[in-house]
């Protein structure tokens, strides 16, 4: 039996790649049977890229794969040819997979005649690891298999140069690279970096790639822009390698902008690596990372930078559940075909069996690199679809929300192939994987595109108060604080509005403040843009130029104040833990606290064993051990909480904390605590009603996707997504307040530490 399937999947091979040379094309088929391929596609993509253990598909490059996979089948005329070209597709790297019409009843599964010896293969998922590049709780192996994961060390290989920043302040620069990710690494990243230090220690502008990863296999130049703060003293940057792979760098440019708009190059050290000496004028010193000149495979010059990876090999079991041996699970793909796929294999000394045949996957592999160029190219409709598919895919499985989150996903693959399809370029492509994301309604759910992404801001903030977009902060003097936004560049705000809240993820409230704070109004960074306000009656129309986004603090009050005698202030989104330590005794000593969470924290969630009057033993993160698709069968959560104790000296006086919808993430973790253990009392509004860590992905087309891939739940057990942690006291903003200089909040929290009524 065993050679029987290595003749029909070396025959298959042969077949894949003969359109390759040269076939004529075929007819085009109707749009709707397309898609229906690629569906079928797209769903047995999943279940093998996922669930199916063997080698041959734990090594293959999936991106590439789902590109030319696209390219295979969407233009199959019937049942009978979709069927065929999803076995020559699949059949070299899951031997024993079984594609069946629907009504036929198929063999039963293959099996070794002798496991004795052998081993069983088969995945679990703790959550899912689909980036190995950055620490996460997430885990994917395969059982009786290992995985090659960074070694001990910080998880990343930098390379540093740092020049004296007085000739740059107030100038924006640009760091410039030219960077390319060698082929066979395990979820490798490349990323540029530039930060500016200020004096006292302090960090400006910093900007690391981390929402838009370099994971391109060919040369091409990547760069960062930003602002030299006024106070700068010096300007660092260069680039590091994350995750097990191999980085090649070349040609690095630091430039700075000058009033007519030219650039003029700003001098760096051994910016080609073209030195005699090894890495002459640059720090690199990353336990678990090699760097090196290499004369190989160079973008300009003759040398170039090579970062790579020491490896430590991960394995062993995730959890005790897995799949029984010999178990499968059988599923519809759409079109009249149902598909079989082994959920468990047997292994010998040489691997997953049965095995390839000799050339099989290096065969694969040569027809994968006929769509190299492709792979990064959303102007391609295989790739748009390529990248609709595997996003889909990631939810279907692993998303741990689908219980509270009511929406059709099914029906969402359907939609979401058909948008990909009819996406005009990249940029219409990026909404299309937005709206895929807003239907999650998860608030860390968003898409990034290094060109397609705005990176210009309105220089104002703008928050939703008695139904219109009130201007509360502005870094234009132009635009004034109680000002309404009327209208953008000619389009009503509520227009724009509505709009954008159809491409955000989350809950209404997160939605309403992110649709005003960041995504209504971006566009271009330097771009000028029209608003028409109204203040105090009168209508007007000013211009102001996108800039680079500026976080306005929540309130007026330095970071950490006296409100009153005996009651103290402190912005948890602005002091930092070193600058809250030295005042706990005072703290301490205060009759009422307000602590300002209107943003998100700067680290000092320590804060809370100040509070604590007891040891925390709440586990409110939930991580899904998965190891059926489809959200079949849970087989329950790893369980874990922060565990903290409390400390000394204790904050024993009237509490207050200040919250609203833009809290997320960390934010809530702090406010779950306050909430939770009754650590104050709540003041404002519901927060954003999303936790846990972020599984940051990327897709065909140069796309980042972000979202959560755990539960959170508050520290009772009960439902925290979409609700957040809601305000014991609520009390939300008026424009007249706005236009006056006070902030309702804070005087409402002010009057729950002073025990003042009149809330």
């Amino acid at each position: 039996m065993a050679k029987s399937l290595v003749r029909s999947t070396w025959a298959i091979v042969a077949v894949l790649t003969a359109p390759l040379l040269g076939a004529r094309p075929r007819p085009a088929v109707q749009a709707s049977t397309a898609l229906a391929n690629v569906r079928a596609f797209a769903k047995l993509y999943g279940y093998i890229r996922f669930f199916h253990p063997s080698d041959a598909a734990s090594d293959l490059d999936w991106d590439k794969f789902a590109v030319f996979g696209v390219g295979r089948v969407r233009d199959a005329p019937s049942r009978d040819v979709l069927r065929t070209r999803l076995e020559e597709l699949f059949r070299p790297i899951a031997p024993t997979l079984q594609i069946y019409s629907e009504g036929v009843t198929p063999a039963a599964p293959w099996r070794p005649p002798d496991t004795n010896g052998l081993k069983p293969v088969a995945w679990q998922h703790l959550g899912v690891r689909l980036d190995w590049s950055k620490a996460s709780p997430y885990r994917s192996l395969r059982l009786n298999r290992g995985v090659a994961v960074p070694a001990e060390g910080q998880g990343f290989g930098t390379i540093v140069q740092s020049i004296d920043a007085a000739a740059l302040v107030g100038k924006r620069v640009r760091l410039r690279a030219q960077v390319r990710l060698a082929p066979g690494g395990h979820g490798a990243s490349g990323h540029l970096w530039l930060r500016v230090d200020r004096a006292n220690n302090q960090r400006g502008f910093f900007e690391n790639m981390d929402d838009r990863p370099i994971t391109s296999e060919q040369w091409r130049a990547f760069d960062i822009t930003g602002v030299v703060d006024r106070d700068a003293r010096q300007v660092v940057f260069g680039v590091f390698l994350a995750g097990v792979g191999t980085l090649l760098v070349d040609d690095f440019e630091l430039t700075v902008e000058n009033s007519d708009g030219s650039r003029s190059p700003v001098s760096i050290a051994n910016p080609g690596f073209e030195a005699a000496e090894n890495l002459v004028g640059w720090f690199a010193r990353s336990p678990g990372y090699d760097f090196a000149v290499t004369t190989d495979g160079v973008a300009e010059g003759k040398r170039a930078l090579r970062i790579s990876t020491h490896t430590d090999t991960l394995s062993g079991a995730l959890f005790d559940a897995r799949p029984a041996p010999g178990e499968t699970v059988d599923r519809t793909l759409g079109g009249g075909l149902r598909a079989r796929i082994p959920l468990t294999l047997w292994s010998d000394s040489l691997g997953t069996l049965p095995h390839s045949a000799p050339d099989t996957l290096e065969r694969l592999a040569r027809a994968l690199e006929t769509v190299r160029f492709v792979v990064d190219d959303p102007q391609d409709e295989r790739t748009r679809l390529a990248a609709m598919l595997i996003a889909w895919n990631v939810f279907e499985h692993f998303y741990p929300y689908f219980d509270v989150v009511k929406v059709d996903w099914e029906a969402q693959l359907d939609s979401g192939l058909a948008s990909a399809r009819a996406a005009r370029d990249g940029a219409t492509l990026l909404h299309s994987l937005n709206r895929l994301v807003a239907r999650l309604q998860d608030g860390h759910g968003r898409v990034y595109h290094p060109r397609y992404s705005p990176d210009g801001f309105l220089p104002i903030r703008m928050e939703w108060i008695e139904g219109q977009a009130v201007v509360t902060a502005s870094g234009d003097s132009l635009v004034q604080r109680g000002d309404a936004v009327v209208a953008i560049d000619g389009t009503p705000v509520t227009t724009l509005v509505a709009a954008a809240e159809d491409e955000i993820s989350g809950s209404p409230q997160w939605k309403r403040w992110r649709a005003t704070t960041e995504v209504v109004g971006a566009g271009r960074r330097g771009t000028p843009v029209r608003l028409s306000l109204e203040r105090q009656g009168r209508q007007l129309d000013v211009t102001v130029t996108r800039g680079p986004g500026r976080r306005f603090p929540s309130s007026d009050e330095p970071p950490i104040a006296a409100l009153a005698p005996g009651i103290m202030y402190v912005d948890l989104s602005r002091a930092t833990w070193d600058e809250i330590r030295p005042r706990l005794d005072a703290l301490a000593a205060a009759r009422g606290i307000v602590f300002d969470l209107r943003g998100y924290p700067a680290g000092n969630h320590i804060i809370l064993t100040h509070l604590l009057s007891g040891p925390d033993t709440s586990h409110w993160m939930q991580i899904p051990r998965i190891i059926y698709p489809d959200h079949e069968r849970p087989t329950g959560f790893e369980l874990q909480g922060w565990a903290l104790q409390p400390a000394v000296p204790h904050i024993a006086g009237r509490v207050a904390f200040l919250t609203d919808g833009r809290a997320i993430s960390y934010a809530e973790s702090v406010m779950g605590f306050v909430e939770g253990e009754r650590l104050g009392v709540i003041v404002g509004q519901a927060s954003a009603g999303t936790n846990g860590n972020v599984n940051p992905f990327s897709v065909p087309g140069g796309y980042t996707i972000q979202w959560t891939g755990m539960r959170v739940v508050k520290h009772d057990g009960t439902q925290h997504h979409l609700i957040g942690v809601r305000a014991t006291v609520r009390v939300e903003r008026t424009r007249r307040g706005v236009m006056a200089g006070r902030d309702e909040v804070l005087e409402a929290g002010l009057r729950v530490a002073e025990r003042r009524g009149g809330l």
